[in-house]
């Protein structure tokens, strides 16, 4: 038993200890009033009186106390002190029948001492049942009750009184004796009548519950019967034999049957003749596994409608147990439009990488007569502009030389031979820009040198080239891809990175060539870059390595440099 049922319990002993008061006050009252009549002539009127006005007074005190108790806190907690205050009201009414054994005990009257005896005796046989409930109580009100009794009996000292006071004892023994059988008896009556309680306590909350989960599962049934029936896919459930059990109202807009129509029926109305036999297949082998094979599935089937039309559905399977019977329930949905957009969309996609096919491969063909339109400018710029503009110079040093010296037009002569002079450089410049000859003279290494040291000149960067195991013989399309990326990269290192440093590493490897560009400038967001915001930009750089087969990479953060890293694979034969 733990403390709160302990609690509970002596809060029950309470309440019955209180609960008889009114009879303890009412025989208290009565056997006074009685003692106070039979002792009249042989006690002093005074003290008679003022024993009976105590006695008055005291079990007004108790018909009070009785009046709080019944209309105050009633909780277990609060039973300890109304305990301890019935106790003491016990003990005081005790010591006050107590005292007649000392202030009304006749001396000179044995009949009188017999009546007082016997009236004590009666007001402790009394407490037995009135205290059974505790016998703390019983003890506080018998033994200062009974005390000064028997110590009378037992100082007089003559065989008539000691009779009598080994007889009182031994009655008070078998009283107590007797409160222990009423004391167990009360208690095992109260400990049954709280574990009955208890019980009645939870079979009331069980049927409460029990009730409650019945209009639960009611609201349930409707709600899950009301979602069913409103729900545009087909609901339909089928029992172990593949019979249906449950065809709702999606279901007879699917394929066009009533429920009444379907009930106790199988799927062959639905299902395509060529897919029957396996449907039954399906069914036999769900029922054998316990329905595990298909819980959770999702099935692509087709349907056949009441016309006769077939059209693809969707099927989602789960099972459940009734009576140790499988059933079958599938959620069917008419994908009909989910196929066709999914076939549009199959075509839309094959449009679209044809497309871009053929823009990689204008792309290509773009890239590769923008080399070619190049080569020929250059060409036409290096092998007729500037032999023209040489025949000019020529021409003007001749008339120089046939005019002295001291003549004014010298001076307009030699200014018009520098000016040419600058414009055969420029001229030279613009061609070696659009293509240098010395890539198909003298090779891509070459070439990325005479182009990386012209860059670090005009731009003031400091810029360190690291070719290593480079072939001499690539491919044109392939050295004109490394030189224009790595010129594009260090025209935007040049316009865009505020870089101090540049690293340049062109390397041969097994399967192929690798270029990297490293600058230690403030760096990008690739994410960010606008295409075309930067001449050829990333886009252009990554088409042209595309163009012959190559990965193209770059690496960037902001305040962090840049590193681009492009790498083209190279056939056997190069």
């Amino acid at each position: 038993m733990d403390e709160y049922e302990r609690d509970l319990l002596y809060a029950k002993q309470v309440e019955q200890l209180y609960g008889l008061a009114p009879v303890g006050i009412i025989a208290s009252l009565v056997n006074g009033s009685i003692l106070t009549f039979i002792q009249w002539n042989v006690i002093a009127h005074g003290i008679l009186l003022t024993w009976f006005s105590c006695l008055i007074v005291l079990n007004g005190a108790w018909s009070l106390l009785w009046y709080q108790f019944r209309h105050g806190s009633r909780n277990p907690q609060d039973s300890h002190r109304w305990g301890r205050r019935f106790l003491g009201g016990t003990f005081a009414s005790g010591l006050l029948w107590g005292t007649t054994g000392a202030f009304l005990f006749p001396e000179n009257s044995i009949t009188h001492q017999i009546f007082l005896a016997f009236v004590l005796g009666g007001m402790i046989a009394g407490a037995t049942a009135v205290y059974a409930a505790l016998e703390g109580a019983f003890l506080a009100y018998t033994l200062p009750t009974i005390t000064p009794l028997l110590v009378q009996f037992f100082i007089l000292d003559d065989e008539h009184h000691m009779a009598m006071g080994a007889m009182s004892l031994l009655f008070v023994t078998m009283m107590f004796v007797t409160l222990r059988r009423n004391h167990t008896v009360t208690l095992a009556s109260m400990t049954l009548s709280l574990a009955l309680g208890r019980s009645n306590q939870s079979l009331q909350s069980e049927v409460l519950e029990r009730k409650q989960a019945e209009v639960a599962l009611r609201e349930s049934q409707e709600q899950l019967h009301s979602v069913v029936q409103s729900t545009d896919e087909g609901i339909i459930s089928l029992n172990s034999q593949g019979k249906v059990m449950l065809w709702n109202a999606g279901a007879e807009s699917l394929f066009g049957f009533s429920m009444k129509e379907m009930y106790g029926q199988t799927l062959e109305r639905i299902i395509p003749e060529r897919f029957r036999l396996a449907h039954h297949h399906g069914i036999a082998r769900a029922s054998r596994a316990g329905g595990k094979t298909v819980e959770g599935e999702m099935f692509e089937l087709k349907g056949l409608r009441r016309d006769g039309s077939e059209f693809p559905l969707e099927l989602s399977l789960g099972y459940w147990h009734k009576h140790g019977e499988a059933f079958f329930t599938g959620i069917v949905r008419d994908i009909t439009a989910r196929k066709e957009a999914e076939q549009a969309l199959h075509r839309r996609e094959r449009e679209l990488e044809h497309s871009q096919e053929e823009l990689r491969a204008l792309g290509a063909q773009l890239i590769s007569a923008q080399e070619d339109e190049r080569r020929r400018l250059s060409r036409e710029l290096h092998d007729d502009m500037n032999q023209r503009l040489a025949v000019v110079a020529l021409e003007i040093q001749s008339i120089q030389n046939t005019l002295p010296e001291s003549n004014a037009m010298q001076k307009t002569l030699q200014h018009l031979n520098d000016q040419v002079s600058s414009l055969s450089d420029s001229v030279r410049h613009l061609a070696y820009q659009l293509h240098p000859s010395i890539l198909d003279d003298l090779g891509l290494v070459v070439a990325l040198q005479s182009s990386i040291r012209e860059f670090s000149q005009w731009e003031n960067i400091s810029v360190t080239f690291r070719p290593r195991d480079v072939p001499h013989a690539l491919p044109q399309d392939i050295a004109s891809c490394v030189y224009r990326v790595t010129q594009e990269c260090l025209r935007n290192v040049a316009k865009h990175a505020d870089a101090t440093r540049v690293l340049v590493e062109v390397m041969g490897l097994e399967a192929g060539l690798q270029l990297v560009i490293t600058d230690n400038g403030k760096g990008f967001i690739p994410e960010a870059v606008r295409p075309g915001s930067q001449g050829l930009g990333l886009i252009g750089m990554k088409e042209r390595i595309r163009v012959v087969q190559g990965t193209f990479k770059v690496k960037a953060s902001k305040g962090k440099g840049t590193t681009i890293t492009a790498w083209i694979p190279l056939s056997s034969e190069t």
